[in-house]
């Protein structure tokens, strides 16, 4: 399952970057690999329903350095000047393929490039508690018991919503589909072509923004 889903500014509904970077021991790479890990726990239960590729979007950071696109691609940039300030953060899809040439501004100012997208396109139940399960995987050892409780307390909803879903018994707006086009989604592994394949993004963008 890649690990393009989640962006550090998801986890701000539970942490403050401060506190996340304490969780992690500014390691972020930790988080990265937490993340991956959460996504296919949860796509391990939410196969039964639904086109994984089509629940876990895939999602860039965009810097505008080296960087090229293929046709329906999506990105995310906090478009916040001041760091210091809450991030602002935008989603665009590429109208076409973008050549690393043309990012040498802000998706917004290329229209012929990018088509700006009016919400967050994922979903947002689904964002949120994958965001739950993964903090719970880098809830530090030493961590005082009401804090080790409460994030466990937020895996296991997570992981019961996750379970009720597979067993169709909850309604959704999440895409449906029959069972020969569900199917798990490994990053790396020999499915990959399955889904739609690899872009020049995978390696070198994977953990972009972070």
């Amino acid at each position: 399952m890649h690990s393009n889903f989640l962006h550090r500014y998801d986890y701000r509904r539970r942490l403050s970057e401060a506190d996340l970077l304490d969780f992690i021991e500014g390691d972020w790479g930790k988080l990265a690999e937490a993340q991956k890990s959460a996504i296919e726990e949860m796509g391990e239960y939410m196969a039964a329903r639904s086109s994984l590729p089509k629940i876990f979007i895939r999602l860039f950071a965009y810097n505008g350095t080296s960087q090229s696109f293929a046709a329906g691609e999506r990105v995310w940039v906090n478009t916040a000047e001041d760091s210091s300030l809450p991030p602002e953060i935008k989603y665009y899809r590429a109208r076409k393929e973008v050549p690393a040439s043309q990012n040498t501004d802000l998706p917004g100012a290329l229209p012929a490039y990018w088509q700006p997208l009016t919400t967050d396109p994922r979903s947002t139940i689904v964002r949120d508690f994958a965001v739950d399960i993964a903090l719970y995987r880098v809830v530090p050892a030493n961590s005082p018991v009401e804090i080790a409780s409460q994030f466990r307390q937020f895996y296991d909803d997570a992981i019961a919503w996750c379970k009720v879903y597979m067993k169709n018994e909850r309604p959704t707006q999440l895409p449906q589909e029959p069972p020969g086009d569900r199917g798990i989604l490994i990053a790396g592994g020999k499915d990959k072509a399955k889904y739609g394949g690899s872009s020049n993004n995978d390696q070198r963008n994977s953990y972009q923004g972070w």
